[in-house]
């Protein structure tokens, strides 16, 4: 990803651009971070085998960066000032949690629970623009996010050596956890605009969303844009 951007910004930078009001439509995609912790996502099995409270009694942290992809269009109405609609299919962001091995006269099972967080998005801005030069523009935006998310929780188990004959659990297991959540709220952005003598365009995008079951999340994104 890194070497795909550093190409992109030295052809672009090497090109004199025009400036360009007017629609755009653009794709792209990007590297997300979600941060949170089970408890605020709800991913705590309920009820919790005795064996497991001293893992999920500390409240762990949830941490997970996944790749996103981008679908954008705005209107510029001058240089400075414009308007943006998108939509972005976040990664599965999961985070995996070791359990105490359980063990009977069968043998003995590794234990692991894992969370996963799954979310889509609407997104709308303003957005304010800064030309730096005549071929890069700063830009700040201030928006929402219309999210919806499916949450699950759900443990994994391994047969150890000796291995029972059929295989399967050879102690219990903790319940699965799986709900759906939406919500809106605020998202915020900053970016580079690197414009060319051609309808393309490259957006380097930072954005961030307030989404209410995380500390937070967001997104740093690569987007090829093409202005109408």
């Amino acid at each position: 990803m890194s070497k795909i951007c550093a190409v992109l910004i030295t052809m672009v930078l090497a090109i004199p651009s025009l400036a360009v009001a007017g629609p755009y439509f653009g794709l792209g995609m990007g590297i997300g971070r979600t941060e949170s912790s089970l408890t605020t996502l709800d991913l705590v099995p309920n009820p919790i085998l005795e064996s497991d409270l001293a893992v999920f009694g500390r409240n762990p942290s949830f941490a997970s960066s996944e790749a996103n992809y981008e679908v954008t269009a705005g209107w510029n109405f001058n240089k400075y000032f414009g308007v943006e609609v998108g939509y972005t299919k976040f990664g599965d962001a999961t985070d995996n949690y070791e359990l105490p091995l359980a063990c009977n006269e069968l043998g003995c099972q590794s234990r692991q629970w894992t969370a996963e967080m799954k979310m889509t998005g609407f997104r709308a801005f303003l957005v304010g623009s800064l030309p730096l030069s005549d071929r890069v523009d700063a830009y700040a935006k201030v928006g929402a996010i219309r999210w919806d998310a499916n949450y699950d929780g759900f443990e994994r188990n391994a047969n150890l050596v000796p291995d029972p004959d059929p295989p399967g659990p050879v102690g219990e297991r903790n319940d699965p956890v799986s709900y759906t959540d939406d919500g809106t709220d605020l998202a915020v952005g900053l970016g580079l605009n690197l414009k060319t003598d051609s309808p393309i365009s490259v957006h380097l995008d930072f954005t961030y969303y307030a989404v209410d079951t995380t500390d937070y999340v967001y997104d740093i994104a690569l987007l090829a844009i093409y202005n109408f």
